[in-house]
């Protein structure tokens, strides 16, 4: 019997741009890491398609659909939304970016973990896909203090990638608590890339009062 271990959290977020692409030969950046996922939702879009004949169901097919992916982070950093969204730099101030006018595609790998109650972790990993720019909301302060969030949303779509024959837009798989040769699996398909590990903030140094 298979575990039944519900998800309980999600961690890890990390993302490479295609730079290249020609049949499986594929050049990406290096890979990066966006943290404080909030919330992630994820539709494969397959669709049933039902053939009828003497009043009855004759076949079944399936049509490849088109995965979707939302993800909801407690911040989008600007350094991280200008490599995947395609924002354009000012002229003459480079803190300064275009949201709107530019429609360049900016191609997208990225994958990312569930985690289980009892440390194991269920990840995905998304072969290409494009991103749209996130909707900006605010309100006033009041008593309480609410904090905002930023939300993405990015179709995905099939490439070929390391250890399978054909094309794929997503994989996923299992690690048991202390395990890491599925993730390494999934990095190495989807990016190339070994498992870099986690990316610490740099500590900085506190300087005593005079």
């Amino acid at each position: 019997m298979g575990k039944y271990n519900a998800n309980t959290g999600l961690s890890e977020v990390w993302y490479s741009v295609l730079q290249s692409e020609s049949g499986s030969a594929v050049t990406l950046s290096d890979i990066d890491m966006i943290d404080y996922l909030k919330e992630m939702s994820f539709e494969v879009g397959e669709e049933l398609t039902r053939g009828y004949g003497s009043n009855k169901t004759a076949e079944v097919a399936k049509s490849g659909g088109e995965p979707t992916l939302n993800l909801t982070f407690h911040k989008l950093p600007v350094s991280v939304q200008e490599k995947i969204l395609g924002l354009t730099k000012h002229a003459t101030n480079q803190k300064v970016y275009g949201m709107v006018g530019s429609k360049k595609i900016v191609y997208v790998a990225l994958a990312f973990a569930r985690t289980m109650e009892d440390g194991s972790k269920e990840w995905f990993g998304f072969a290409k896909g494009v991103f749209t720019k996130p909707n900006k909301e605010g309100q006033t302060k009041e008593n309480d203090v609410e904090f905002g969030q930023d939300e993405i949303e990015g179709q995905f779509m099939e490439r070929y990638i390391d250890g399978f024959d054909e094309k794929e837009a997503v994989i996923m798989t299992y690690d048991e608590a202390g395990e890491t040769d599925g993730r390494d699996t999934v990095f190495e398909s989807i990016f190339g890339k070994p498992y870099p590990g986690i990316i610490d903030e740099p500590v900085v140094p506190t300087v005593p009062e005079a």
